[in-house]
């Protein structure tokens, strides 16, 4: 029978790069170490050198909260618009910006929105319209049976 080609008793052949890996794991492991001591002795990290947020927290006088009451009151009442005519007879981009808002029926804190912010919005857009075809024909969703109608 043959001698086996790769048959090496001595294992002179990789003395070069057994000892190289051998060191190399020996190395690994010391820092793998290093690392694990150093995380593990919790040594308190040095302060920011930032000013200390202060939170100064009271409850409102009954003055206090009447005005901000009003506050409120009037800004919701005001809105956003400087003039009075009609979002659609606004010219874009020039005088003033137009809020427009999605409505989703299906979802909770869209309609709080919807209802916490009624006032400001100019143009409401629901969910359940689409524009399908390229000649921009409006259609609806039915939302029982996800068929689209005509709107106009």
């Amino acid at each position: 029978m043959a001698q086996q080609v790769f048959f090496d008793p001595r294992q002179a052949r990789w003395k070069r790069v057994r000892r190289f890996f051998d060191i190399l794991g020996v190395s690994i492991t010391g820092l793998i170490l290093f690392f694990v001591y150093t995380a593990l002795r919790s040594e308190p990290l040095p302060e920011l050198l930032l000013p200390a947020m202060k939170r100064p927290f009271h409850s409102l006088k009954e003055t206090e909260k009447e005005k901000a009451k009003e506050k409120r009151r009037q800004a919701a009442r005001r809105g956003h618009r400087k003039t009075k005519g009609a979002p659609s007879q606004v010219k874009l981009n020039a005088e003033e910006g137009i809020r427009a808002a999605f409505y989703v029926p299906y979802d909770a804190a869209s309609f709080s929105s919807l209802r916490e912010y009624a006032r400001q919005i100019d143009l409401l857009f629901p969910d359940w319209l689409h524009v399908v075809t390229p000649d921009g024909h409006l259609q609806g969703t039915d939302l029982e049976t996800n068929n689209f109608f005509d709107v106009v």
